[in-house]
């Protein structure tokens, strides 16, 4: 079972420009719009995006889950 925090929000509750980062243990940092997600692999705007956690895998080392996950602003 995924560890959550207090807060599991789902992709309707997210403010304009929040996107989910991720990084892997081999240090790769990624930022993804939640636009890219939503109807992609089932992915629906009433999904919680803390169980998504499990599904990511890095595109460098293959692990999978990311070491760290979170929601912020997108910072260009």
């Amino acid at each position: 079972m995924p560890k959550r925090t207090a807060v599991d929000p789902t992709f309707l509750d997210l403010a304009t420009r929040e996107c989910i980062n991720l990084r892997c243990r081999c240090g790769r940092e990624v930022s993804i719009a939640p636009f890219k997600l939503i109807g992609a692999y089932g992915v629906t705007q009433h999904t919680h995006i803390f169980s998504l956690k499990e599904r990511f895998r890095c595109r460098k080392c293959k692990r999978r889950p990311p070491k760290d996950f979170w929601v912020a602003k997108w910072q260009d």
